[in-house]
Order: C-alpha cells, then sequence, then structure tokens
C-alpha cells in the first residue's frame, strides 16, 4: 500500500468515525478558533500535565472539513509530549500558510456588472484546518493563563486568513447564471 493509499484510508476512517468529538467537562485548557466571516467555530478540548496531553477532544458548528480535521489533530496529539505536539502544530501551520498561498486566483470577468465579476474561489479547507489549529493553540494559551492566575471559562483566538486576492475575505461572490 502506498503513502497516499495509507492516508486516504485514514482520513476515511475519520469520516466514517470521527474520534475524540465533545466535551471534556474539568479540562485543563479549552481553546476556540472562530472564522468571524462565516461565524464557524471550533473548541478544543485539553487535559495536561506538565510534560504530557493526557486527553484532547474538540467540537465544533463547523463543515465536515473541520470534524474529520478535529479528529485527525485529537488523535495524533493524543498522549503526544507537549513539546512535541507544539512543533508538529507548528509544521501544520507552515503547510497550511503554503495551502492559503497556492489558492488558485478567480477568474474575473469585467464584462459583467460589478457583484458578478468574480467566479468564487473557496478556502473553506484551508479556513476548518486554520479553525483546528487556531483552537488548539487558544487552548494552550488557556492553560498558561491558569498557571498565571488568570480564570476564565476559555481562550478565544480568531483565525488570520492569508488569502493572497483578498485583505479579509477570501469567499468571493458566484457568477450569476453559474
Amino acid at each position: 500500500m502506498t503513502e497516499q493509499e495509507d492516508y486516504s484510508e485514514e482520513v476515511a476512517s475519520h469520516i466514517m468515525e470521527p474520534k475524540n468529538y465533545g466535551e471534556i467537562i474539568d479540562a485543563d485548557g479549552v481553546g476556540v478558533g472562530v472564522d468571524n466571516a462565516t461565524q464557524s467555530y471550533v473548541i478544543i478540548y485539553i487535559k495536561a500535565d506538565d510534560a504530557y496531553i493526557n486527553e484532547i477532544n474538540y467540537a465544533t458548528n463547523g463543515s465536515h472539513d473541520a470534524v474529520v480535521l478535529g479528529s485527525m489533530l485529537t488523535e495524533m496529539l493524543k498522549g503526544d509530549k507537549i513539546s512535541n505536539a507544539l512543533a508538529e502544530v507548528e509544521q501544520l501551520e507552515k503547510g497550511l500558510d503554503e495551502a492559503y498561498a497556492n489558492v488558485e486566483a478567480p477568474e474575473v470577468d469585467t464584462s459583467k456588472p460589478e457583484g458578478e465579476q468574480v467566479k468564487q474561489i473557496s478556502t473553506e479547507q484551508q479556513d476548518s484546518a486554520n479553525m483546528v489549529l487556531t483552537a488548539f493553540r487558544a487552548a494552550m494559551r488557556h492553560i498558561e493563563r491558569k498557571k498565571e492566575g488568570i480564570e476564565e471559562e476559555n481562550f478565544t483566538m480568531n483565525i488570520a486568513k492569508k488569502c493572497p486576492y483578498s485583505s479579509t475575505d477570501c469567499h468571493f461572490m458566484m457568477q450569476e447564471g453559474e
């Protein structure tokens, strides 16, 4: 079996049976990654000691992509050393930056009226990954803040989109008639 087939099989298993979904009531860290453009979010719940992530779950109101990516990330990080998990997430964030940079330029038809000129491009998959990774970062920050004596229910961070074609939102309007 090739690496691509292994990966596809793993993704399929997370699609059919997402893992680690749901709240951890007595979590040490609760982080929320929010996409303000769509009002979607991912919540990561972490139980950890000083060195290891002992338990990690997630919840989302986002797309199916967010469910699958949340399942994959939590499964990957469960039982891992915190230092390893942070390094792994940093590598995933670099890959995410590349994925945003590789978004194809939208087709523009200037013969159409304003608002109908741009064909839709979507960064939904990148944004879902961004929410999951941001929620993890927020949960880790929540743990740090608790250690500093700051009591709060969770720590929330907004995702930062890095779409090369828009400074605000990477979803463009669909041309009429499509």
